[in-house]
């Protein structure tokens, strides 16, 4: 009985086995052709991108250099023709005064100041010094200040402002007229309603005259026009004279307080009738007295 045969071959002494071979699927990668394309057009379309910002922000600097350009260009344009302008005024005989007007005159003669500022003629406007013509009337007395108005192209005014009194000094038994300066005015008519100061010496140099001055300008115009008589003594000490037949005196005393010494005088004054001699002592206007 022969032994059954085996599933497997047996091989032969001295012979190998051949193997058997097993079909192996292959798997090639899948082409880049695609995924290439596309990093390649998005590089591009980056590169475009980025050209299209340098042109864009060197064309922004251009345009931002030449609006420069073109504006420092007008500015000096207009910087050359001002200087230009400016010259022209001062060296041509474009803007020559040919007339001058003078207002503002009562007590100083407008023919004598036009006669003295006659020199000016024909002289540019921008040339015009105002000291230069405040020097030029500085020998009339009577003119306390000037101003210049130019009236282009050929017109200059001259506005004076004269010297108006504010006291009446008797010297050598006249009365003549001054202004706070202490610089005379003129005679005095004996028509005028004005204190009249008593100071002995020149007004402008008193020491008395100039602190007179300093009350009067500090009282109300109602009741500067009621005083006859001031006189200061010392600094500490100025009294004033009431006018009108009673004999009425105010004892300021110093140019301190002076708005209110004036409301507590004019209560004093107005308790008080004017046809009554009375002494008003003002000078500690807290603590005021009326003698009477």
């Amino acid at each position: 009985m022969q032994p059954p045969k085996s599933r497997f071959n047996h091989a032969k002494p001295g012979v190998k086995p051949k193997a058997k071979l097993s079909k192996a699927k292959v798997v090639l990668p899948k082409p880049q052709k695609n995924r290439g394309i596309r990093e390649s057009l998005k590089g591009n379309r980056q590169t475009v991108s980025a050209r299209r910002a340098r042109f864009k922000e060197a064309r922004r600097f251009t345009k931002e250099s030449q609006v420069k350009k073109i504006f420092i260009r007008s500015l000096l344009a207009a910087l050359v023709a001002l200087i230009l302008l400016v010259l022209a005024t001062m060296f041509t005989p474009i803007m020559a005064i040919n007339k001058i007007s003078v207002t503002g005159t009562e007590k100083v003669s407008e023919k004598q100041i036009q006669a003295t500022l006659k020199k000016y003629i024909g002289t540019p406007l921008p040339m015009i010094n105002g000291s230069s013509v405040a020097n030029d009337l500085a020998k009339f007395k009577l003119i306390e200040s000037i101003s210049l108005v130019s009236k282009p192209p050929y017109e200059l005014q001259v506005r004076i402002v004269e010297r108006t009194p504010i006291s009446v000094v008797v010297q050598d038994g006249v009365g003549f007229l001054y202004d706070p300066s202490g610089v005379r005015v003129g005679v005095a008519s004996g028509g005028e309603k004005l204190p009249t100061i008593i100071i002995t010496g020149d007004p402008k140099s008193s020491k008395n005259y100039k602190q007179a001055i300093d009350v009067l300008l500090s009282l109300p115009s109602t009741l500067l026009d009621r005083v006859a008589y001031i006189q200061a003594r010392t600094r500490d000490n100025v009294t004033m004279q009431l006018r009108g037949n009673a004999v009425q005196t105010i004892i300021w005393g110093d140019s301190t307080q002076s708005a209110l010494k004036s409301r507590v005088l004019k209560v004093l004054l107005f308790k008080t009738p004017a046809r009554i001699p009375a002494t008003f002592d003002v000078s500690s206007p807290l603590t005021p007295s009326v003698i009477r």
